[in-house]
């Protein structure tokens, strides 16, 4: 099976108490995470507070009365050209666009929405990803190893993971650390984790991290 190349992008968008989203007008697809507040469609609740939803076609959403954070990952086929430019999303609006490769066929792939929370100096040993995924710190501090870089990260901050390149996760000594992520991954993984170890000593080892599912099915 072919692949095609896709964009994959993060931005925020802070709606006022009863004012509608300007940029969800999807044409690929879009998962959304509600950071704060809640939405409504019609004026029926459609996401509450912590609450995420997959969406493949136009919607109109609005804020509830204590307004809404929302938190937004977006695949777009290359072919329709950049969002940025056909949606009128501000640039500075994006904080991650990345071109990721995936099977032409859209069912042929799955979009999953989860978070991973650690414990207090937790970690996640040197592993891998059966396909790319974005990640936003929710909560406490991290720090993501790679083969040729170390980064950590704060509460917001978001960053890219290709999959393939192996990584190392270390959470805060202070407090629990948790994030969310989108990872775009092969149909047979619906269900089945992601993660592959790298270091057999690794595999038998007591594993920290704990995962809550949102959003685990094939794209539309």
């Amino acid at each position: 099976m072919e692949n095609r190349h896709y964009y994959l992008n993060f931005y925020k968008e802070w709606l006022a108490p009863h004012k509608e989203s300007g940029y969800l007008r999807p044409f690929n697809h879009v998962v959304i995470f509600c950071k704060k507040g809640d939405l409504k469609q019609n004026e029926k609740d459609f996401l509450d507070e912590s609450e995420s939803a997959y969406i493949s076609a136009p919607i109109d959403l609005t804020a509830g009365q204590n307004g809404a954070l929302l938190w937004f990952w977006e695949l777009v086929d290359l072919k329709n050209n950049d969002t940025r430019l056909l949606r009128g999303i501000p640039s500075q609006k994006i904080e991650i666009s990345e071109l990721i490769s995936i099977p032409s066929q859209p069912e042929a792939s799955l979009i999953r929405c989860d978070t991973v929370s650690f414990p207090p100096s937790g970690c996640a040993f040197t592993h891998t990803h059966a396909g790319p995924g974005i990640r936003v710190l929710l909560e406490g501090g991290i720090r993501i190893d790679g083969e040729a870089n170390s980064n950590e990260y704060k509460a917001g901050d978001a960053w890219f993971e290709n999959g393939i390149e192996p990584v190392f996760a270390q959470a805060q000594e202070r407090s629990v650390s948790s994030f969310i992520r989108v990872m775009i991954l092969p149909r047979k993984f619906i269900g089945k984790t992601s993660i592959t170890y790298v270091n057999e000593e690794d595999l038998e080892k007591p594993k920290t991290q704990i995962y809550k599912g949102y959003i685990d099915e094939p794209l539309k």
